[in-house]
Formats: structure tokens, C-alpha cells, sequence
């Protein structure tokens, strides 16, 4: 997981990875353990905080992948959408978005 990988420089920008999951808590719990994530893991079943950010939905109804960046007075920076599961930004993205905020 190259977010996990990178989460010492991410962390070194003072920001903080959350992760949400369409996922029902007890199969979040079981990704959580078999990937070693070492972050937060929001599960959102229902799909509100998805909708939140407007997100929309792939065929199948699994939302998306999204990166949004939110700055120290919660305001929404940048938002990426992926055309689907593999279409994520790469982390040298992610961090030259960070510094830029």
C-alpha cells in the first residue's frame, strides 16, 4: 500500500491519512489486519460521508477512489476522483500537492 509506505513524509508535512471504507466495520476490521494499515479507517456503510464529498459511484456501487486535501481550517484544497480502483495519484502527487498548501 503506497500510502503506508510514505506515511513518515506525509506525516512530516503535518498531515494526517484518514481512509474511508464502504466497508461494514467487521470486514474493515479484517482489511485493517491483513494490510498492517497504520492509519485511520473510517467505515461509512451507508455511504454518508461519500455523499458528503459528493463522490460519485462506479457501476457496481463501490465509491470511486478519492484523495481529498483538507488544510488546518478545514478547507477543501484538492480533490482527486479515479476513473476506478487503480486510478489513484502517486505519492510524489500527494506530497508536491502538500507543500503547496
Amino acid at each position: 500500500m503506497e500510502l503506508q509506505e510514505h506515511l513518515k513524509a506525509i506525516r512530516e508535512r503535518n498531515t494526517e491519512v484518514v481512509a474511508v471504507s464502504t466497508d461494514g466495520a467487521l470486514e474493515m476490521n479484517l482489511s485493517i489486519r491483513e494490510l498492517g494499515v497504520r492509519f485511520p479507517l473510517i467505515s461509512d456503510p451507508q455511504q454518508r460521508v461519500i455523499r458528503q464529498f459528493g463522490v460519485p459511484l462506479l457501476k457496481d456501487g463501490v465509491a470511486r477512489p478519492t484523495t481529498v486535501l483538507i488544510d488546518l481550517k478545514g478547507i477543501v484544497r484538492l480533490v482527486y476522483v479515479g476513473t476506478d480502483f487503480s486510478d489513484r495519484p502517486s505519492i510524489r502527487a500527494i506530497l508536491q500537492a502538500l507543500a503547496w498548501l
